[in-house]
Formats: structure tokens, sequence, C-alpha cells
């Protein structure tokens, strides 16, 4: 008995000090369309993130990848919301910058401004925003098409870039790319074994179901297996393929889809921990402090950001006016990317097996995110800025000439 009483003391000791358990119900983050606009971002200086303590579960995976919070962090999150009299939402440990992010419904009851400024001024809260919106980029298109046929010359984007003469020097074996975007079909027939990792940090759907459009076209441009006799082929075939699904459809079976500031940055900071080489950004929305410190902190640590510019139509250009990140646009946008590349009707996979042409600056990011996978695996030492040097040195083309030149002068910087 005395045992097992001790037993029970110690059980109970690890859990105070690991704070595992993870009560949030992310199911909440996506409960409707303007969900967002009465919640507040809140973060704190956490001080139990990569604390070295015996049994101390904080910095390994969970269940479906989650991280858990601590009971300390938790009871500053809950203490904040008795102090406010808002409600406690969702918590995650933001461990690439050391703090807790939580987020708070505000009751209509309350002015939100008010509130803000309370939570601003209060010692304990190192910064506070309010919860953003952001969209996958994509053009109108015709009515849905499904394409079985494995022809590869319909892949405009491929061949104007003479993907298969590049592929004789690289297929961007090695270089871990992150794709943060909606849930991507891995089961596809053309993706099946090219995503290396998957985690979803976005509300789950009804039906269980991950396999989403923008996601799964987005990932077909970028790693589509190649040589295997069925549909398409990737620009960088043999990248190691991180898939976030962070951002949810509209509805069910819709190319559009949403994310908001706590998702995003749940993703990118998975993205800094797992020490990806490249983080694609098909999205775009308004500013926003908390993923401007993250990707900042990505960059920091050399990490190649690419994101789309919206069309003319869209509005909020981050986070592709971030200095440092990479801007890919299809041409005819009102901010200057910095390369345009191939957008318009791009053939690439959607789930269940099937292929379709897509439009947007959002499928040109993946262009470029894999042309500079190629570089990368000629070129691991190279930072953004030699890559941005490079390619604009050869008249802002992504272009077969361009590896070839890379791939016979492996260990100097561009000129």
């Amino acid at each position: 008995m005395k045992l097992i009483r001790f037993t029970l003391l110690v059980v109970l000791a690890a859990l105070l000090i690991t704070g595992c358990v993870n009560n949030t119900d992310y199911s909440r983050l996506g409960d409707s369309p303007n969900g967002d606009e009465r919640r507040l971002l809140v973060t704190f200086v956490d001080r139990t993130i990569n604390r070295k303590l015996p049994g101390n579960a904080q910095d390994h995976y969970r269940s479906r990848g989650q991280y858990g919070n601590s009971n300390w962090s938790e009871r500053i999150a809950r203490q904040l919301a008795e102090r406010y009299q808002i409600q406690f939402v969702a918590q995650w440990p933001v461990t690439a910058l050391g703090v807790s992010c939580v987020v708070y419904e505000v009751p209509e009851t309350l002015p939100l401004p008010q509130v803000m400024a309370a939570l601003q001024k209060d010692q304990d809260v190192a910064s506070v925003q309010k919860m953003q919106t952001f969209n996958v980029l994509n053009d109108k298109h015709p009515a849905d098409k499904s394409y079985s046929d494995p022809y590869l010359h319909l892949q405009t984007g491929f061949q104007s870039l003479g993907i298969a003469e590049l592929h004789k020097y690289s297929t961007g074996q090695g270089v871990r790319i992150a794709l943060i975007d909606t849930g991507v079909d891995v089961d596809h027939p053309d993706l099946k074994g090219q995503i290396s990792y998957s985690e979803n940090v976005a509300p789950e759907p009804s039906d269980h179901s991950l396999a989403e459009i923008h996601g799964t076209a987005v990932a077909g441009v970028l790693s589509a297996r190649v040589d295997n006799g069925i549909g398409i082929a990737g620009i960088a075939p043999a990248a190691e393929i991180l898939a976030f699904r962070a951002c949810w459809p509209d509805k069910p079976g819709s190319l559009a889809a949403r994310c908001n500031s706590f998702t995003l940055a749940l993703a990118l900071n998975q993205a800094i921990r797992l020490k990806s080489r490249i983080i694609n950004l098909s999205l775009s929305g308004p500013k926003d402090p908390l993923l401007k410190m993250l990707i900042d902190k990505a960059l920091s640590e050399g990490i190649i950001v690419i994101a789309a510019v919206p069309g003319k139509e869209q509005i909020g250009n981050f986070p592709a006016d971030i200095p440092g990140v990479l801007a890919v646009g299809r041409g005819g946008e009102s901010e200057k990317p910095s390369f345009i590349a191939p957008g318009q009707d791009i053939l690439t996979t959607v789930p269940h097996e099937s292929y379709d042409f897509m439009t947007g600056s959002s499928f040109a990011t993946p262009h470029v995110a894999g042309v500079i996978a190629l570089l990368l695996q000629l070129h691991p030492d190279w930072q953004a800025s030699d890559l941005k040097q490079y390619l604009n040195s050869e008249s802002g083309l992504l272009t077969a000439h361009a590896l070839n030149a890379a791939s016979g002068d492996k260990h100097t910087s561009p000129n």
C-alpha cells in the first residue's frame, strides 16, 4: 500500500513538473467565419520552455505532434482570463520565441480596446494583438475538371523552366521544405511517399479528412513523384517535405481557404524547430506582429522563407513584404515581387487521385521554392541573398542555363 501511494505521489509530481496535460480544444479555432473578430493573441515569457529537468516532456513530441503546456504556463493563462473576465480558448508554447501564446475571446459585454489596453499594461504579459485572418491565394478558374492522364507536356511551368534538364544535376535531395497550407492528400498516387512528415495544427473537419485541394495542389507542383508512369512531375521530387496543415477550406471541397495568426504561428514554430531549410507560404493577409517575429527568427537562422504576392484584387501583402522574404508573383500584381514564376493554368495534383489546372501566385510560389531546393542541393551554404543575386543575374529567369552554370561551380557564391 505504501509503495502504491509513493508511486502515485511520484506520478503526480512528474505531472506538475512536466505539464504533460494539454486540455486545449483546438476545434474552436475555426468554429465560425467571423469567430476571430473578438479574439486576442496574448503572449507571456514562459520560463518552462526548454527547461532541462528529468522527465521533462516539454520539448518532445506528444500525440499528433502537439506540445504540452506546463502547469505553470496554464496557471498564468487561466489567471489572466479570470483577471480580465475573458474566455480562454487555446494555448501553445511558441518555443522558437520562448513565449506561451494564448487565445482569448472577449465577451460582447466588454469593450475590446479597453481589454487590450489593460492586458498590455499587465506585468505578466509580453504582447497583445487581435487575431487576424489570412487567405490562401488562388485566382478564379473554370468549373472543376479532373484529369487522370499523365500528360507531362501539359505542365507549362515544368516545361518553361526546363526542369527535366535541371534534374540531370539536382532533384532537391537533402533539402527540407516546410509547406504551410491546407491539408495534403498524402495518399494521392503522385504524392504517396513524398511527404516525410505531416501535422495538423488547425481545426479538424467533421469528416476527419485532411486531404484538401489547395495544399495538395501546392504539394504536387513542388514534389510530385517523377518517372513513375502516372500523373505529373514535381520541381524538387527528392526534397524532404514537411506538410503543416495550418489553414482550412471555407467549406468542404473548396479551393478557397483561411488561416489565422494562431495556427500559422504554431506551424512556423514547428518548421523552425524541425530545422527546415525552406518555408513555403502560399498565402497572404494583414501585418501580424507575432508572425513577423517568427519569420524574422526563421530568417535569422538561415531559413529561406518564400511567400506569395497577392493579386491586384486582393488586400494584404504580408508576409511577402517582410524584408528578407522572397516574394513570388505570377505577373500583374500591384506589388513588385522578387521573382515572377509560372502561375497560370498549372496542372497539379488534387485530392482523390485527381489532377486539375490551378491559377494564382499560390502556385507560382512552389515553382520558386522547388528551383531554390535544386540550387541548395548543389550549394548548401547559400543564403537568401545569394540565391536572389544568382537568379537575378540570369535576367530574373529561372532557367536550365542558370542551374547548369551553378552545377559547374559548386563552391563559390554568386557574382
